[in-house]
């Protein structure tokens, strides 16, 4: 009897989606942009996100949804996301389109040439690459089409310089001997002889600070070629001309091709015809018509024909090129050494797709935190966003860390770095969404990650799928803990439970408006993790509180990294690593600034802006197994925080419980250090208890490798909450603990925690000046 044939297993449905940006005001727009997998139609709805982790140990998952103009069936389209960075040319008068003629110089430094990856790389040794091997093509500019077959292009076919072109309808190419060696500086040269009816392709190797070998260690020698060759009858192209990439046609999108992994610079392209040679193009990467000099997304040509290109997939700009001397770092200042840009295959920072929908943010819409629910048979998706305030204002506002979530945005570390376990110190617990990534490595990478050349990740963006974005999402260096945005929606319930409206502010919109957007606020509560801000925001939140505003630091390593916001395209975060403080890698040399503010990487402590000076405390160390509880210290007792502690008792353990690893102190902690600026009027009020020696000491704080920097024996691992009134009636109050939030829900927000900070916010909305001790009748709940 023959058994019956198993069905074919089908795909799982799925919905993906974006915003094209993370917050909008009453009055404004946000667009919505939907691929589908499966499903043909799917239902869209709004919702207001109220509590995002979905165990037991929590109020569990809470959404409200709110009747809307978006609200119905959409039609389900499935659409390409393509990784892969170029500059692309508009080229009205076709000066590009014909290879006759043509001679084109380049200089190239391929950091994947032959493009397989292998090594150790970053602090967590990543090893594996979840993004499969690299294409042996790599286009370093040209308008070959693959489909067609037609145009012209120089790459490098498994790492070996080559020059290819259509010629009566047969792919012809010119390639030499030897592969490029990868981290070094070359001069690539073609020149299209039409009237001698050869082609001629030339490398030389470059002297350069920044190769990898020097002249010495490694001698290359240059190589020539020359072919026969009748490109007068070469196909005319119809793909753009790009710098960076190739081309592929997805319906009417020409989407990248055959990326290219490494710095390109001193492109120029010149027509030759007998007795006369013409500029065509003469790009320069390292200028800008901007009068800040920033490199953002155009590409200036300095010759008459201004072939001025544009950037796409933010490719890596203020970066060393091809004659860099290492004497100054500052872009601004040598553009002539910054004549490069860094290209990726795996860049993607705007995943293209056209809008499927669209919301006016009504007039009476509360501020808050929201989503486009999409459903369909077996399929979920949630794009959340904020809604700003309209006219009328709370006295409360928070403070979310879009920042934070764009550097954490579809990490997927747990696949590819050797070092997962030891971090967390088990075995890491994935969650559906990390799984579902697995599949999708088109939506791009953390800036926790490195590319596939072994470069660090840079760039966070908006404009693409975040999978962990997704506000039931579960950490997976948190056993299944909360982080990023699910962990502030236990702050959003709280506050829901304590009757406290408020105002929703980002990262992005306080660095644009600074503190014009906060002085009307009376608390400004942060979320559980703001480990990345800008210049523009900390200098806001120090001009709050030095004017009477409250600051309640509700998490932990924060305020700790520079990032920048791209000045045209805010849905766009540059985060590069310095050489200093904890990072999962760091820029090279001359690489450190931020294109999109001129800003120098690194962390503030490290640039005079310490965590310590805004909030008391600083980040201290990290740790993943478990957390602890918190002790009060003699500074507790103080009149001046009796406030904080009115129902606490004197030996209570504070925080022995909660959703991250069962305790609110831990993660990543933050203490007092009052020679890195905690004010003189800083009262300790808690310390953490116990941690394990999975908990190590900060490596900013780690001068010279000696043993004993776990927690067990270094008293500087630990978490500290203080509390510190300031002059102007303004203060603030810090926790110093990721895992703190997450423990105010335990028992129904009937804790020890949920008391001490309801205790503090209660006080800090009240007008009167932080130094005036208030009757503990005053600051009692409405109703108790």
């Amino acid at each position: 009897m023959t058994a019956a044939p198993k069905p074919e297993s089908q795909p799982e449905p799925k919905i993906f989606g974006y915003t094209d940006r993370f917050a909008a005001r009453p009055g404004e727009s946000l667009s919505f942009h939907v691929s589908c997998e499966g499903p043909s139609t799917y239902q869209a709805s709004l919702v207001r996100l109220r509590h995002g982790f979905t165990g037991e140990a929590g109020p569990g998952f809470l959404e409200a949804p709110v009747p809307s103009e978006i609200d119905g069936e959409k039609k389900g389209t499935k659409y390409a996301c393509q990784p892969g960075s170029y500059v692309e040319i508009p080229d009205p008068s076709s000066l590009l389109t014909s290879p006759e003629g043509l001679v084109i110089q380049a200089k190239v430094y391929p950091t994947l040439p032959l493009s397989s990856r292998s090594g150790n790389f970053g602090a967590y040794h990543v090893t594996q690459n979840s993004f499969g091997g690299a294409s042996d093509r790599q286009v370093i500019l040209g308008n070959w089409a693959e489909e067609s077959s037609n145009g012209y292009a120089l790459v490098l076919d498994a790492g070996r310089p080559t020059f290819i072109w259509s010629e009566q309808g047969a792919v012809k190419f010119v390639s030499l001997d030897t592969p490029l060696e990868g981290h070094h500086w070359y001069t690539l040269h073609v020149e299209v002889d039409t009237a001698a009816g050869l082609i001629r392709l030339i490398q030389a190797p470059l002297s350069n600070i920044m190769n990898r070998y020097t002249d010495q260690a490694l001698p290359l020698e240059p190589e020539e070629k020359v072919v026969a060759a009748r490109p007068s009858t070469a196909a005319v192209a119809d793909a753009p001309f790009r710098i960076g990439a190739g081309t592929r046609l997805d319906g009417e999108r020409w989407l990248a091709a055959n990326g290219f992994n490494g710095k390109i610079g001193g492109v120029s392209i010149q027509r030759s015809a007998p007795g006369t040679t013409d500029t065509v193009a003469d790009w320069h990467f390292g200028r800008s018509r901007r009068e800040d000099g920033l490199l953002l997304w155009d590409v200036l040509d300095q010759s008459p024909n201004q072939l001025h290109g544009r950037c796409h997939n933010a490719p890596t700009r203020a970066v060393a090129g091809h004659s860099f001397t290492g004497l100054v770092d500052d872009f601004r200042l040598v553009p002539d050494e910054y004549d490069a840009i860094h290209f990726h295959d795996d860049d993607i920072t705007d995943a293209g797709w056209p809008a499927a929908f669209t919301l006016n943010v009504p007039s009476d819409l509360p501020s808050g935190v929201y989503a486009a629910k999409l459903t369909a048979d077996g399929a979920e998706q949630y794009l959340p966003f904020f809604v700003r305030a309209g006219q009328k204002k709370n006295d409360v506002a928070v403070l979310f860390s879009t920042a934070t979530y764009l550097a954490y945005a579809n990490d997927r570390i747990a696949f590819e770095a050797d070092g997962a376990e030891i971090i967390v110190s088990r075995t890491p617990i994935l969650d559906r969404e990390d799984l579902t990534l697995q599949d999708h490595p088109e939506f791009g990478r953390s800036c926790y990650e490195i590319h596939n050349d072994g470069s660090g990740v840079v760039f966070g963006s908006v404009r693409k799928p975040i999978l962990t974005l997704q506000p039931k999402h579960r950490a997976w260096f948190q056993a299944e803990g909360v982080w990023g945005l699910p962990a502030d929606l236990c702050i959003v319930h709280w506050l829901e439970v304590e009757n406290c409206d408020f105002d929703a502010i980002t990262d992005e919109d306080l660095d644009r408006e600074g503190y014009d957007m906060l002085r009307d606020y009376q608390v400004v509560i942060t979320g559980s993790h703001p480990e990345y801000v800008t210049r523009n925001e900390l200098t806001a939140l120090e001009e709050f509180t030095s004017n009477g505003g409250r600051l309640m630091y509700l998490g932990g390593n924060g305020f700790y990294a520079t990032i920048s916001f791209d000045p045209e395209q805010p849905h766009l975060m540059e985060l590069r690593r310095s050489d200093g403080g904890t990072r999962p890698h760091q820029s090279p040399y001359g690489d450190k600034r931020h294109a999109t503010s001129g800003e120098l990487a690194g962390i503030w402590r490290n640039k005079g802006l310490p965590p310590q000076k805004l909030a008391g405390i600083g980040f201290a160390a990290q740790g993943f197994d478990r957390c602890t509880y918190y002790e009060r210290l003699e500074d507790s007792h103080s009149p001046a925080a009796g406030f904080i502690f009115q129902g606490i008792g004197e030996d209570e353990h504070i925080g022995d419980f909660g959703i991250m690893g069962g305790g609110a102190a831990g993660a990543e902690v933050d203490c007092y250090q009052p020679g890195l600026g905690s004010p003189p009027g800083t009262l300790v009020l808690a310390t953490s208890g116990p941690l394990s020696d999975a908990y190590l000491l900060a490596a900013e704080e780690v001068y010279e490798s000696i043993p004993g920097i776990g927690a067990t024996e270094q008293p500087g691992v630990r978490s500290d909450i203080v509390y510190c009134a300031l002059d102007g009636g303004g203060g603030f109050f810090s926790v110093g603990s990721i895992a703190y939030t997450a423990a105010l829900s335990h028992n129904n927000y009937d804790n020890n925690v949920a008391k001490i900070t309801g205790n503090v916010l209660r006080r800090f909305r009240r007008t009167e000046p932080l130094q005036e001790i208030l009757s503990e009748s005053s600051l009692q709940p409405a109703g108790s």
